[in-house]
């Protein structure tokens, strides 16, 4: 049945009075989007703090992400990984995803690539995407357990075959090096045409690489720009910096990355797209500490809970 935004906030409110925490999540996650009622991040987290003391695993991760990235409270990488662990060990599999980026990264816990690797194989198996992504990326340079192109490709693969943009992105890159599978320069052009179709911006600044280079096609500077532009409307900060270089190099200024020799060998420098949706080229021991995967913008049991009740 049709149910008004104001009639589920109500419903959600009546459960949370009563004692429900996952009615008391639910309300949270309206407040949070502003569904039925004002956004309010502060009241949002007030309310998913609630639910995951009262035992809501979803309230858990809720309050985690809200706490990881400083939204409606400020920001506690510590206290974030403790409610991830918690949601979690409970089989919450967008938490088990969250928890091992903090594990790579190190923020909230001892940095530890084989326990990063080891949530992500549980987010995997749990067909989180983002966790495919993550563990393809710790296969291809060897975080945590033993390298293999191989692997990597197998769970990029996964990830595409669910419609991740990223997992799009990184198979072609594969593809276009011959890295894990065979080399195929047309496949990787279409494969990232594809992820750019999903709105990924990293695909959009890989194809604004390959016109720019002349990979697996003409060389087209103006094609560069084209797509350059794109993924900076988009938002995507190497977009920005690469449409940087190219308007540099228009008006003669050429000591940029651009136009810099490259050299495609990938034991002295990073793959130029960057398996893990890393663009730009980055010589190997320099890569940043962060796993280059999507920061959410909101969790993703609120878009799910959103879409719900806008039927």
């Amino acid at each position: 049945m049709n149910m008004e935004p104001e009639q589920a906030v109500s419903w959600f409110r009546r459960a949370a009075e009563l004692g429900s925490a996952d009615g008391m999540c639910s309300l949270g996650l309206c407040h949070y989007q502003g569904i039925g009622v004002e956004r309010d991040l502060i009241q949002a987290v007030r309310c998913f703090q609630k639910a995951a003391v009262g035992g809501s695993v979803r309230g858990m991760f809720n309050f985690g992400f809200c706490l990881y990235q400083g939204s409606g409270i400020r920001r506690d990488y510590e206290q974030a990984a403790s409610w991830y662990m918690r949601a979690a060990d409970a089989g919450h599999v967008d938490s088990m995803y969250h928890l091992g980026r903090c594990f790579f990264t190190g923020n909230g816990v001892l940095k530890d690539t084989y326990a990063a690797a080891s949530w992500f194989l549980q987010a995997a198996t749990g067909d989180n995407v983002l966790g495919m992504v993550s563990l393809g990326i710790c296969f291809y340079e060897g975080h945590g357990v033993e390298r293999s192109t191989e692997g990597a490709v197998e769970w990029f693969k996964k990830a595409a075959d669910l419609g991740s943009g990223d997992g799009l992105n990184s198979l072609a890159v594969c593809a276009l090096w011959g890295e894990g599978v065979e080399e195929d320069p047309a496949g990787a052009l279409a494969r990232f045409e594809q992820a750019a179709s999903l709105g990924n911006g990293a695909a959009m600044v890989n194809l604004g690489h390959c016109c720019y280079w002349g990979m697996g096609m003409d060389r087209d500077v103006a094609a560069a720009k084209e797509w350059y532009s794109k993924a900076a409307d988009s938002g995507d900060v190497y977009g920005m910096y690469y449409l940087g270089n190219v308007h540099c190099e228009n008006v003669g200024a050429k000591n940029t990355e651009l136009s810099m020799p490259w050299r495609r060998q990938v034991q002295e420098q990073e793959l130029l797209m960057g398996v893990s949706s890393w663009p730009i080229p980055i010589t190997r021991g320099t890569t940043p500490d962060a796993l280059a995967v999507p920061v959410l913008e909101l969790p993703s049991e609120a878009e799910g809970r959103v879409d719900a009740y806008n039927k």
